[in-house]
């Protein structure tokens, strides 16, 4: 359970699409000296895997990385209906004093990834969405609880989309 703490303004971020690494998200700088990187992970850690940096002490978004899937689903006329939704600007900072003395927070989850024809969801939580916090093309799907249920990526392009689906084939 990844949850959120409070919300900090907008970063920059860098996305990159990749054959063997399919999804890989930077947000801001940070110095890894001064501060190490946990990692909280689902999946079932064979076939599905998703990691999300997170500084050690102040719990600061750094990255998110999606290495693998298996549940790939692709849905061309992708829509999310945020009728409901709080949709917040900002990145997440997360709750992370009792994971201190960790490098890896793993917690077995499904993980689904849904392809639509200019953006991805990444979701490991059946939990109803109550909100979005958005960074520019990134959206962190929360639950009532704040607790992280997806990451959301729009704007991908049509050789981005190409590659993220050859990638997890």
């Amino acid at each position: 359970m990844l949850k959120v703490t409070e919300y900090k303004d907008s970063q920059s971020i860098n996305i990159e699409y990749d054959l063997y690494t399919p999804i890989n998200i930077e947000f801001g700088s940070w110095n890894i000296s001064k501060e190490p990187t946990i990692y909280w992970r689902t999946g079932d850690f064979k076939k599905s895997l998703i990691e999300i940096g997170i500084g050690k002490y102040t719990g600061s978004l750094r990255s998110i990385t999606l290495t693998l899937s298996e549940n790939v689903h692709k849905i061309e006329n992708f829509k999310l209906d945020t009728t409901n939704i709080n949709v917040i600007r900002g990145v997440p900072n997360f709750q992370v004093e009792e994971h201190n003395d960790k490098t890896y927070i793993d917690e077995k989850g499904k993980l689904d990834v849904y392809i639509g024809l200019d953006k991805v969801l990444i979701s490991f939580s059946e939990n109803d969405i109550v909100s979005i916090l958005q960074n520019d093309t990134v959206g962190f799907v929360l639950d009532k609880d704040e607790v992280v249920c997806g990451i959301i990526i729009s704007g991908m392009l049509e050789h981005e989309k190409k590659t993220l689906e050859d990638a997890l084939n």
